[in-house]
């Protein structure tokens, strides 16, 4: 029943995209740009890798202004009263709308928010997380914390798309991943909420622990992989001139795949600079 239920919302999932792609040129044009994105990948030994692609369709995103002021001023993006009248959705478990993502750094990029207009915080829908990796066993799901990459922090949502080898890495020695793994959904579930205790006593003021999370099925395992932050944006980010780099880290980017809205930032980050990026937004956990 399960891999009829997994076949059946990834097929609605590619008619959804193919239907959306023939009626939204906006998508269509930036899936057509993906196809041909620029990437580049830098190494360190044999075993670590991050991958650089440079999609300036992102701009938005990476420069989205997330101060509460700035948030108050906009209407929310993610709403339905406020989403383009030509962008349609597939509903899931009643709550959520499973949205093509019109600035995509992944192949069939959804975007699923809640129905309701509620602060994005994990909460106690991890469970939601799992239940969508479930479904969709050929992609990752992911999650950005308000401080964490999130350009609507003020609107619940997840994020997915198809899978990719460098968004399935976990610990290495850029940056701290707590991976979780069980064959049952609901001691990963428990299992997450030990990590979660735990990184809210490094951060007791924040409304949740700074963190992005990736969730996937592997070997037919629920596995979670738990990004631990203790920066939103690194200070390159804020500098003027020629230090300036536009990067503002999200789940993927955590991961391994850097995104560079601007052409100058894919063609000169380095190795020391990706080096820094992550030693300056990453919690060490010991």
């Amino acid at each position: 029943m399960r891999n009829s239920n997994n076949m059946n919302l990834q097929n609605q999932i590619d008619q959804l995209f193919s239907s959306q792609r023939m009626e939204w040129e906006l998508l269509n044009n930036n899936i057509k740009q993906l196809d041909n994105v620029e990437q580049r990948s830098i190494t360190w030994g044999n075993n670590i890798e991050v991958v650089l692609q440079y999609n300036p369709a992102r701009i938005t995103s990476a420069s989205a202004k997330v101060d509460k002021k700035s948030i108050q001023e906009r209407a929310c993006f993610l709403c339905a009263e406020n989403r383009p009248k030509i962008q349609k959705g597939v509903p899931f478990m009643d709550k959520y709308i499973m949205l093509c993502n019109p600035y995509p750094i992944l192949q069939n990029h959804l975007t699923i928010p809640l129905h309701s207009h509620v602060p994005q915080l994990i909460g106690k829908k991890m469970d939601d997380m799992l239940s969508l990796s479930e479904q969709l066993p050929e992609y990752i799901v992911f999650y950005n914390g308000p401080k964490c990459g999130a350009s609507a922090p003020d609107h619940f949502h997840f994020q997915a798309g198809l899978k990719t080898d460098i968004l399935l890495t976990g610990d290495n020695d850029l940056r701290s991943c707590l991976r979780i793994e069980s064959d049952v959904k609901e001691e990963a579930e428990e299992l997450f909420y030990d990590v979660y205790n735990y990184l809210k006593t490094h951060q007791p003021d924040e409304d949740e622990p700074m963190m992005n999370i990736i969730s996937f099925m592997e070997n037919s395992k629920y596995v979670i992989h738990v990004f631990p932050r203790k920066l939103h944006r690194p200070w390159q980010y804020f500098t003027e001139g020629k230090n300036q780099l536009l990067i503002s880290p999200g789940a993927l980017d955590m991961a391994g795949m850097f995104i560079t809205p601007r052409k100058e930032d894919f063609e000169k980050l380095s190795r020391d600079e990706i080096e820094d990026i992550y030693a300056q937004v990453s919690m060490a956990i010991i």
